[in-house]
């Protein structure tokens, strides 16, 4: 077996003086090394600054920086996907964009230790937030009336200082023989722990595994059993709303979503190995 290429992402939320997160998501390949910062108010989730570093690339070596202007002024919350499409076109480049949507999940991931600045007037309030704009769109939120949100641990959501949120990501390729691969994919965070391993002829899966190991409620575990959805598919330049349809969409995980479509990014280094 033979290591062919391998990136990680880690994202980390933190409040800051003044009122404000710093949200930055920082990035790592066998070619390239960047990350996305976001600077948001802790009451309003407004994004009062956004920078790209850029510490490594394919063409260059060397630290610079660029302000993404169309970020600038947005709520860094559920609906930011406009905004994500402006600067998509203003920086013409999918990995950076991917970056700040990164950093944005951390802040709605962190948002359950700010009730008070976000102007929940309990826990219960949050929660009912979520049951409205979460309904249907995994598993989880598909089947609520089999969750005992009352029975949900309180001190999970009491994190007065320190890093409010912390998510790694991880997928390697690695060639195992004649037209054949692994491509690995591990997400772990403050509440999820999951991962996807796929032995592929070409691009086509012809073995899928994986699950999770780490979930907030029992009912998340349920998504693994889609995985076997994948056999037989052509994974190379497969379009992340094709991968949700074929893992459950809302009877999936958003998480496990990603992850494989993460993992199909990387498909067009197999060319590096032929």
């Amino acid at each position: 077996m033979k290591s062919l290429f391998q990136c990680n992402w880690y994202t980390e939320v933190n409040r800051t003086t003044n009122r404000q997160l710093k949200s930055k998501t920082s990035y790592l390949d066998t070619q390239r090394e960047a990350a996305a910062c976001l600077l948001v108010d802790t009451n309003t989730f407004i994004i009062g600054d956004a920078v790209l570093e850029e510490q490594r690339s394919f063409e260059s070596i060397g630290s610079r920086s660029r302000q993404v202007a169309p970020l600038i002024g947005s709520q860094a919350h559920l609906g930011a996907g406009p905004n994500l499409k402006k600067t998509a076109a203003f920086l013409d480049d999918p990995l950076a964009v991917a970056l700040f949507a990164e950093s944005i999940k951390g802040i709605i991931q962190a948002e359950r230790f700010l009730l008070e600045e976000r102007g929940y007037a309990s826990l219960e309030d949050f929660f009912l937030m979520w049951r409205k704009n979460g309904l249907n769109s995994c598993c989880l939120y598909s089947n609520l009336d089999r969750v005992a949100f009352n029975k949900i641990d309180r001190g999970d959501y009491l994190r007065p200082e320190g890093n409010l949120f912390v998510r790694f990501k991880t997928q390697n390729l690695y060639r195992l023989g004649q037209e054949q691969y692994l491509l690995t994919g591990y997400f772990s965070d403050s509440r999820h722990e999951t991962s996807v391993i796929l032995k592929l002829k070409g691009t086509t899966v012809i073995e899928a595994d994986g699950g999770f190991v780490r979930a907030p409620n029992p009912i998340c575990p349920e998504a693994d059993i889609v995985l076997s959805n994948l056999l037989g598919v052509d994974l190379k330049g497969l379009a992340k709303k094709e991968i949700a349809a074929i893992l459950g969409k809302g009877q999936g995980c958003v998480h496990m979503i990603d992850l494989v479509n993460d993992c199909t990014q990387i498909l067009s280094y197999l060319q590096l190995s032929r």
